[in-house]
């Protein structure tokens, strides 16, 4: 989430210390990319940023603290130890870091293994840093030889009425007359260094890594805007803005307005703008190198001497340094491009991951991936899958497709998708690839269409008669009609709840060989839906107000399979008689473990089903099928594989061990409701504890294998029943027939 945020504070770096243009002297920006044809040499354009990696070697209990850059450009190093909370200062020299005898922090402590290394523009370092049980901001002048000597401590001293201190700063800056300048979300306030305030300067609330959300240089501060970044000219101490630079897309617009509910965009380029300009130029294709990883979390970006640059990013517990260094002889795009379709690459992290570290290893190959239903518009899933289908037929369309939500039957049927049993086979006689994801998807013939790159986890908790009560629709009613029994699932709209039945019974309403529906079930299928609703207290529509302005949450749609993620809270709190959670990667553990040990429930899973996230086949049509197939072991290797990346579990045993491996890392979350009636805390899973969920998963041998467009079809067809416009027999009659018109088409 912070990704993005962070992306475009960096360019606003870019903006104000590195006033070239966006290519370098006498080299055109971009190239056009283009296959493997016949080319003269010398028409190939030339010119790319390329990347390399300057590890942080760490001893034992050491921690990375901050990255920053000196006055000179030199880069530095801050560390803290474990067994003394002390910092620790190293210097990049090029060949590797250089341990300095002082930090200049002798006597300071950092209990959150953080700090905010400050140079100033007068000349002196200064640090910020979180200290004490209750998260106090300190800051201290730094100088050689000297004990530090705090600042502001009446500032920070400073409580509210519910007994937290006023301020927490998130950006901190010095000016060359030694003004201290603090932001603390809607505004940035600058003191004298014995305290005094002096002016302010209102913002927008930045939620990028509280290191980088301003930037000063010289007079000209710029932070955070509604629609662009704001340029202060410090020296007038007035709060109004003197320049605002647009964002470079709408992007963070969105991600502001939306980050409570848990979404983001990452940064795929280094972007620049010369300061008073309008317009961005983009500097390096971040699609090309580690950037546009998803598991980079990106800290922070220095320019360098050279027309270089330095970006500091995190990935797991690994820190490093990447140099961006500008290649004359390398051509500007790759000569050779590798199409990847599916509907929601977007939310599929681990295909994304794959793609940039594919292209990482192969830098003339561009790994082009295109989303289906990605851009906005009003293009349904059904319009979109329509003409899909109609390119692959025609011996057209991507060289590798990812089929989560398409007829893939109907592809297997018809010739679409390459046999991949051939290059797969090594990976599952080792034993490298799980049973249950191989052996599900092998046809009688030994062929294999399609697999998955990563599975989602149902694990259900509480009550064991509900939780056996899930294997039909039948079991379903029989629970639900016994009034004595809690509801079966959580209070949410009829949308989400028919969403939901249809995951869990998905194989008993649809033919697996066919996809078809199977005679009948539509009926069965809304009466089941029907009962569980009216135990649930279910509607067509909710106020938002409801329950405390939950109503907005029971109406939205999380997910094509209806399921919100997690149900933790409403079994803890007896509202539910079971939790059914989709467990996609650790961070989904700690509060339904803390649930279950809370209650004494033990987890299972849910009638040995799991969700295939990020199905992969290759198109038979294919002409680069050599570097499909390539890519394909790749996704399903372990170096990708052993990331968690938060959009299902491994596939991949070698890399199981690994995530088993990282258990016992500490850490934890907390979820406390806004009226405080419920709060609950949850720790990181052990060893022991990802070792159990891997022997759950293990016994998920069936995938759930939906078709998207069959789904819509049942649930819109279905709904004019439940809001009162249309007899049982009629929605269930509706239902069949369009969805018999889908299968003729």
């Amino acid at each position: 989430m912070i990704k993005k945020l962070m992306g475009l504070c960096l360019t606003a770096c870019i903006m104000v210390t590195g006033l070239w243009g966006c290519s370098a002297p006498g080299t055109p920006e971009t190239g056009t990319s283009g296959e493997n044809q016949a080319r003269q040499e010398k028409d190939i354009p030339r010119g790319r940023y390329v990347e390399s990696s300057i590890g942080i070697p760490l001893e034992d209990g050491e921690h990375v603290a901050d990255v920053g850059q000196t006055w000179d450009k030199e880069l530095e190093l801050y560390t803290i130890r474990d067994k003394d909370k002390t910092a620790i200062r190293y210097v990049w020299t090029g060949d590797g870091w250089e341990k300095q005898e002082e930090s200049m922090m002798e006597g300071l402590t950092f209990p959150y293994d953080s700090l905010h290394m400050i140079y100033g523009g007068d000349g002196n370092r200064y640090v910020l840093y979180q200290g004490g049980d209750d998260y106090k901001c300190n800051m201290a002048r730094l100088s050689e030889g000297q004990a530090p000597q705090a600042l502001l401590e009446h500032v920070f001293s400073v409580k509210n009425d519910r007994g937290y201190y006023d301020t927490q700063v998130d950006f901190g800056a010095v000016t060359e007359d030694g003004k201290i300048l603090l932001s603390t979300g809607r505004e940035t306030s600058a003191y004298s260094q014995t305290g005094e305030k002096l002016f302010s300067l209102p913002q927008e609330s930045s939620a990028s890594e509280w290191k980088t959300s301003g930037l000063l240089a010289g007079n000209q501060y710029i932070t955070n805007g509604s629609k662009g970044f704001l340029e202060y000219d410090i020296s007038s101490q007035s709060a109004a803005a003197t320049t605002e630079y647009a964002y470079r897309s709408t992007d963070l617009i969105r991600f502001r307005n939306r980050i409570s509910e848990g979404l983001g965009f990452s940064v795929a380029d280094i972007h620049h703008m010369n300061q008073g300009g309008s317009l961005w130029e983009t500097v390096a294709d971040g699609t090309l190198n580690s950037l546009s990883l998803p598991s980079a979390y990106i800290r922070k970006l220095f320019v360098g001497n050279e027309t270089d640059f330095y970006v500091w990013m995190s990935q797991s517990d690994l820190h490093e340094i990447k140099h961006y260094t500008y290649d004359r002889d390398m051509p500007s795009a790759p000569l050779e491009t590798l199409t990847v379709y599916g509907l929601d690459l977007e939310n599929m992290s681990t295909i994304r991951q794959a793609a940039s570290m594919f292209q990482l290893k192969h830098p003339d190959v561009k790994v082009e991936l295109i989303g289906g239903q990605e851009g906005g518009g009003n293009t349904t899933a059904s319009d979109t899958i329509r003409a899909l289908n109609t390119e692959l037929l025609g011996g057209n369309g991507a060289d590798v497709l990812i089929l989560d939500g398409l007829p893939v039957e109907s592809y297997i049927e018809k010739g679409v998708l390459e046999d991949m049993r051939g290059i797969l086979e090594p990976m599952i006689s080792s034993g490298e690839l799980m049973e249950q994801a191989a052996g599900p998807y092998t046809q009688t013939d030994k062929s294999i269409y399609h697999i998955p790159s990563r599975m989602i986890l149902f694990v259900a908790y509480g009550d064991q008669e509900a939780i056996g009560s899930l294997s039909s629709l039948e079991a379903m009613r029989n629970y639900q009609s016994d009034p004595s029994h809690l509801p079966l699932r959580p209070k949410c709209s009829y949308e989400n709840l028919m969403r939901q039945v249809i995951a869990l019974t998905y194989d008993e309403i649809v033919d697996s060989s066919t996809g078809k529906l199977r005679p009948g079930k539509i009926q069965e299928l809304i009466e089941t839906v029907k009962i569980l609703g009216d135990a649930s207290g279910a509607r067509v529509s909710f106020d938002e107000s409801e329950d405390g302005g939950r109503g907005r949450v029971y109406n939205r749609v999380d997910s094509a399979d209806g399921f919100p993620g997690s149900e933790f809270d409403r079994v803890d709190r007896n509202l539910s008689a079971a939790a059914v959670d989709k467990v996609r990667g650790m961070f989904d553990m700690p509060l339904l473990l803390a649930v279950q040990k809370k209650n004494g429930y033990r987890m299972e899973g849910v009638n040995a089903s799991y969700l295939p996230n990020g199905t992969i086949g290759i198109n038979q049509a294919s002409p680069r099928k050599g570097l499909a197939e390539e890519f394909v072991l790749f996704v399903l290797g372990q170096e990708v594989q052993s990331s968690d990346l938060s959009d299902g579990l491994p596939v991949n045993t070698r890399a199981v061990d690994v995530w088993v491996d990282r258990g016992d890392k500490g850490g934890g979350l907390s979820v406390t409701l806004g009226d405080g009636s419920y709060s609950i805390t949850g720790s990181s899973p052990t060893r022991e504890e990802c070792q159990r969920l891997f022997e759950t998963a293990a016994m998920a041998t069936h995938p759930i294998r939906t078709d998207r467009v069959l789904v819509e079809i049942i649930v819109d067809e279905t709904m004019g029943f439940f809001d009162g416009t249309m007899p049982l027999e009629q929605a269930a009659a509706n239902a069949q027939n369009k969805a018999d018109l889908y299968f003729s088409e």
